[in-house]
């Protein structure tokens, strides 16, 4: 990659620019290092708050869900109606005495 240049304009007018363009012509040293180093520490900081909030949220929602009981809705009620054949009556009829002469 070749250099990139950017230039900069600060506007007198404009209190915060203003107050940027001072602090860089008090500079002790390469006024584009101090930019390069801004922007990487913005970038840096940008990302890293990204990342805090992140944690944060799923921080939260941890604790948040921990305190929710989870109960499921109760069954829709079904109505039966079993009706059963002279045949299956008479056979549990049957059974059921069988079943009593076990104790007899």
């Amino acid at each position: 990659m070749s250099d990139y240049r950017i230039n900069v304009r600060f506007h007198a007018d404009v209190p915060a620019e203003k107050k940027a363009a001072e602090y860089l012509q008090t500079l002790n040293k390469s006024r584009n290092k101090f930019i390069v180093d801004a922007v990487i520490a913005y970038m840096y900081k940008e990302s890293t708050d990204n990342e805090a909030l992140l944690e944060n949220i799923r921080q939260i929602f941890r604790e948040e869900v921990q305190t929710v009981a989870v109960v499921s809705a109760p069954p829709a009620a079904v109505a039966v109606t079993a009706e059963l054949t002279e045949e299956q009556k008479a056979e549990n009829a049957k059974n059921v005495l069988a079943h009593l002469e076990m104790f007899g």
